[in-house]
């Protein structure tokens, strides 16, 4: 199963349209936290300059990884954070690795395309979203700027 699914498995796809009313729906739950326009399928929440969660949907679930500024490639990334291990991962219950091309994916799956499924998504995104932001700023912002 390809977790960049976007139109397959016998779903329909998710609309556009629907896409940007999760999207508002889930800004709206977080303000005050300011939330980013990634692309039409994800949203950035910046935790320092070169560092930053994606938060993402496909057809059949929400998820979220790190990643760095934008233009940022994933190697860069992943070099940059394997500097934490093991405690990151252990701290963020997510691999560096376990997905090629995402550093720490988590993922919640359900059906993105039923609306009904999205108060679940917010709920589970905004959890984690805090969780990661926490121990990013913990581990890798204050940890790297530690003096030694």
């Amino acid at each position: 199963m390809d977790e960049w699914d976007i139109a397959r498995g016998g779903l329909r796809s998710i609309s556009a349209r629907e896409i940007k009313l999760f999207w508002q729906g889930y800004v709206e739950r977080r303000k005050p936290v300011r939330i980013d326009h990634g692309s039409l399928y994800s949203r950035w929440r910046h935790v320092a300059d070169d560092l930053v969660i994606s938060l993402y949907l496909t057809n059949r679930s929400v998820g979220l990884f790190v990643r760095g500024q934008r233009g940022e490639g994933y190697k860069t990334t992943l070099h940059r954070l394997s500097a934490f291990e093991p405690k990151l991962g252990e701290a963020l219950g997510a691999s560096l690795t376990g997905f090629d091309g995402c550093c720490y994916l988590s993922r919640l799956p359900l059906p993105v395309t039923d609306p009904a499924s999205w108060p679940e998504a917010y709920e589970w995104l905004a959890e984690k979203e805090v969780s990661y932001h926490r121990v990013l700023c913990e581990c890798v912002v204050r940890g790297a700027t530690a003096p030694t």
